[in-house]
């Protein structure tokens, strides 16, 4: 992917608005800083919304969007399973099912990608369920299967996304994932660990042993000991069978070596 249309405030604004997403309280879904750093980063006139829906009970789990300007929606879901809404009598045949239908999380799509003119996005049976939505922009988050976790960028009006703005969905999308992970960390009272600290804990949840763990990051025996002490202490268990009971489940990604 190439950034040669990206302006240098462009990435000041995308790094800021990360660190601050870390700053900021964990919320329900996802911080309210990422929102609003991203409604700043790629405006919007209908706003910004993270969405998780559990598409095989055809319900909502969680909303939460920002509008223009700055104002937050409510907060709302888990919402009863309506098989009978049109919106989800369409979700397999939409825009909005692509990435659960290809597979493909990872690329950020927009209504220009499935509809060249407005006659054929007007063509299109959502249009009627979603009438004041002109334009759309997706960044899907891995989600367990049924259910799918996304970004939502929403215009009524032009100009209709440009590749900048999609190269900037994709810049910030690992981001996006890792501050959801640290946010239901914070929301589950999992004390933070260094990057090490998870690195270890993994591979001795894994069935390593401590000189398995020391011979595969290049360090001693008893600094692998030390970590481990560390991260029993911080989470309040004495093995690693329970911290990683109440660890593993929260855990980032962690580089394999």
């Amino acid at each position: 992917m190439s950034t040669s249309d990206l302006r240098a405030s462009d990435l000041d604004l995308l790094m800021s608005t990360v660190a601050e997403a870390y700053r900021d309280d964990p919320g329900e879904g996802m911080p309210w800083a990422l929102l609003l750093g991203l409604a700043e980063l790629i405006p919007c006139d209908l706003g910004v919304c993270y969405q998780h829906h559990d598409h095989r009970a055809c319900r909502t789990l969680l909303m939460q969007g920002v509008e223009p300007g700055g104002g937050r929606e409510p907060v709302c879901g888990p919402e009863e399973p309506a098989p009978d809404d049109p919106f989800w009598q369409l979700w397999w045949q939409a825009t909005c099912s692509w990435p659960q239908r290809t597979g493909n999380l990872h690329r950020v799509v927009h209504t220009g990608d499935f509809f060249p003119t407005e006659r054929a996005r007007r063509a299109d049976p959502m249009s009627e369920v979603l009438p004041e939505m002109r334009y759309d922009m997706m960044l899907s988050l891995p989600a367990p299967p049924g259910e799918a976790r996304r970004i939502l960028f929403f215009r009524a009006e032009d100009p209709s996304f440009t590749e900048r703005e999609r190269q900037l969905a994709e810049l910030i999308r690992p981001h996006v994932q890792e501050i959801w992970l640290d946010a239901e960390r914070r929301r589950a009272g999992v004390p933070t660990l260094s990057p090490r600290e998870w690195e270890v804990l993994s591979l001795a949840a894994a069935g390593r042993s401590y000189g398995e763990i020391a011979g595969q990051l290049y360090v001693s025996t008893g600094t692998v000991r030390k970590h481990m002490e560390h991260v029993r202490e911080r989470l309040g268990v004495h093995s690693v069978a329970a911290a990683a009971a109440i660890a593993m489940p929260h855990a980032p990604a962690v580089r394999s070596r």
